[in-house]
């Protein structure tokens, strides 16, 4: 069962200052940018794979890291992901030329663990070389002029990325890594990235004679997809619905994915204010609402039970992650074991402009810290470079679920082995340049939890869905100018 961002972290309270980091040194407070129980979704399980097959270190020319250097890097990853991971660390160890050691460390309470613990360390002088992060764990980094900028490490210099590699790479892992408040620097780079994603049981489609699923070609406008949830919707004589036609995920992440598809956003050109209670996202909670209010759509998200409805044959749609793969093929099989229940597949989300489709890119990125001995930085930019280099973005993804950050992955012989098992994982991947990364100012993650909350209140009858969008606006726009 894959577990969302959002559960993971469970809702913590804020901290304002760096300096208030000192009492966090114990787990007891938490940080203001940290995800909250509304974060973005990612997994950091997945059921236990082998290791992957790992790209010898490619021959640059020696940086500030030419002296044999031992850099820490902390991740979240646990279970096969770990173990494919460790399989990189292990090989780039033996490998790299510049004879750099990476100590690779899980830090237990997730991305908001790996946060308390490196803003502790910067507060002590104490940081690691490398971490996972999410968006505005960087800015908050940045702020503290702990990281470095990788521009002058991916973009120019002896090991920069090749000509080659950043035309590979879809050019949304690199521009979403990129702060416009910071002169567009690169802070980050993508690590374990995901997409927003709609999940449909192929079988329930084909008898209620619906012939698009979302993938190139075949994505339903917001009409069909509405008749569609009707059509996929089965009552019983007591009016209560034994096969739901849609779920709604009460997750921020994909208010943000139905928002853009839509035709809108949700901040304006500053990033000065928000803008998701215009006619976009209005039309949305509304059309969520409508639904749940005529049986035809749920809300359940306990321990993403809708997973498990899923492969039951309880609904026959949902949108999620594309890392929700394992899970689902596990829900539709005896312990993962084949046949599956029926045949399913994954695809784009319902648009507004079908010639244009949209969706959300999230997931973590890893920053680079800035220690006084300029070998180390070097040091973790080379680790970076192989982790993402065109063998291992390709392979370590189909260990565990993630999205391959290169276009060649498509040409990788394992890739394509693997894809005849998961074909689901193929679908994702064709939709890789039809997504937007989510907003990075400070304030979201507090955001996040006040637009969750709104559309709980839009889809429960308590609000209609333009007082809630309002009211949420009004308390997003005051932390924007708190944050600033």
């Amino acid at each position: 069962m894959a577990i969302s961002r959002r559960l993971l972290i469970g809702r913590i309270g804020g901290i304002g200052a760096l300096g208030a980091v000192l009492a966090a040194c114990g787990g007891e407070a938490a940080p203001a940018a940290a995800p909250t129980a509304a974060a973005k979704a990612e997994p950091t399980k997945a059921p236990a794979a082998a290791a992957p097959t790992v790209a010898p270190q490619p021959t640059a020319a020696p940086t500030a890291a030419a002296k044999p250097v031992e850099i820490t890097f902390w991740h979240t990853q646990t279970g096969g992901n770990l173990a494919a991971l460790d399989a990189i660390v292990d090989a780039f160890n033996k490998s790299n030329p510049q004879k750099i050691t990476v100590k690779a460390e899980t830090i237990p309470g997730s991305y908001t663990g790996v946060y308390q613990k490196a803003m502790a360390s910067i507060q002590a002088g104490q940081t690691p070389d490398a971490a996972v992060a999410y968006e505005s764990m960087a800015v908050e980094y940045m702020k503290a002029k702990a990281i470095v900028a990788l521009d002058d490490y991916a973009l120019k210099g002896a090991s920069a990325l090749s000509a080659d590699d950043l035309k590979d790479i879809f050019p949304i892992y690199i521009e979403s890594n990129k702060y416009p408040m910071f002169q567009n620097k690169m802070l980050t780079f993508p690590f374990t990235k995901s997409l927003a994603v709609q999940y449909w049981n192929e079988d329930f489609l084909k008898a209620a004679g619906i012939t698009k699923n979302g993938q190139k070609g075949q994505i339903m406008s917001f009409d069909e997809f509405k008749k569609a949830t009707t059509a996929l919707t089965k009552k019983g004589a007591d009016g209560k619905a034994s096969v739901y036609g849609a779920h709604v995920k009460i997750d921020t992440s994909y208010i943000d994915a139905f928002i853009f598809a839509n035709g809108g956003e949700v901040l304006d050109k500053e990033q000065a204010k928000v803008t998701f209670n215009q006619d976009a996202g209005v039309q949305i909670f509304e059309m969520w609402a409508e639904m749940v209010k005529n049986g035809e759509a749920y809300d359940n998200n306990k321990d993403s039970a809708y997973q498990n409805d899923f492969g039951a044959g309880k609904v026959a749609g949902f949108h999620d992650t594309t890392t929700g793969r394992p899970w689902v093929r596990k829900a539709l099989t005896a312990d993962g074991k084949e046949p599956e229940k029926y045949k399913w597949s994954i695809g784009m989300i319902p648009q507004k402009d079908t010639a244009k489709p949209i969706s959300v890119l999230f997931g973590g990125n890893v920053v680079v810290f800035d220690n006084k001995d300029k070998a180390r930085p070097a040091a973790g930019w080379e680790w970076v470079k192989f982790f993402t280099n065109k063998e291992n973005s390709a392979v370590f993804p189909i260990k565990t679920g993630y999205m391959p950050l290169r276009k060649s992955a498509a040409e990788n012989a394992e890739v394509k082995a693997n894809w005849e098992k998961d074909p689901q994982g193929k679908q994702a991947f064709d939709l890789s340049d039809m997504v937007r990364a989510e907003p990075q100012i400070p304030a979201w993650q507090d955001i996040r939890t006040i637009l969750a909350d709104a559309l709980t209140a839009t889809i429960t009858g308590k609000m209609s869905a333009k007082a809630a969008l309002d009211e949420a606006a009004a308390k997003a726009n005051k932390l924007i100018d708190e944050k600033k």
